[in-house]
């Protein structure tokens, strides 16, 4: 497959894997809009180019988020090695939270295992968090009061400490979301 070809096979799997999911903001946009919105950032914001990355990046949600039992998991990784191949899957599998952790321990582990990712995963990471930045400050969930919703910022900033260096534009990205963030909600910038 060529690099064009990989990136749509990408997109219309996760299209299909996301169909019917809708985020949790108030706008209730269509999930896929989500995994392509990080792909975006990161070919046209953040002058990646490599297929594998992008690729990874239509696809980092689709294990975490469309599975409903550890069969189900399985046959799906299985499914992305076979459609992919190995370097794909490595990389969603390792922005991949484990869903059989309750939500505090993923949340920590994201923290802790933040400077231990590939580069490729840094950047994925990055761009995800810029992405939901975004989706928080511009369509914030209704049940999510503006505690929770700051908490999110002062974790992602925690995450984000330990992927930085990988690519300066998502650097930049970032701190200009969490600035934009910030001051929507009135917060006290460090």
């Amino acid at each position: 497959m060529d690099d064009t070809a990989l990136i749509l096979k990408s997109l219309e799997f996760a299209a299909f894997r996301h169909k019917g999911q809708l985020r949790k903001g108030e706008g209730r946009t269509p999930y896929i809009n989500h995994p392509i919105q990080v792909a975006n950032l990161l070919a046209n914001y953040a002058g990646e180019t490599d297929p594998v990355l992008i690729s990874a990046a239509i696809l980092h949600d689709v294990v975490e988020d469309t599975v409903n039992s550890p069969g189900e998991r399985d046959e799906l990784i299985d499914q992305i090695s076979e459609i992919f191949g190995g370097d794909i899957l490595s990389l969603t599998l390792e922005v991949t939270d484990d869903k059989t952790l309750d939500k505090p321990e993923r949340k920590r582990l994201q923290v802790e295992n933040a400077s231990h990712k590939s580069d490729r995963a840094k950047k994925l990471k990055i761009a995800d968090k810029i992405m939901n930045l975004r989706d928080l400050t511009d369509n914030p969930p209704p049940d999510w009061s503006t505690e929770r919703i700051i908490g999110y910022f002062d974790w992602a900033e925690k995450v984000v400490a330990g992927l930085r260096g990988v690519n300066q534009k998502l650097d930049d990205l970032f701190d200009e979301a969490l600035l934009m963030a910030r001051a929507k909600y009135k917060v006290k910038v460090r």
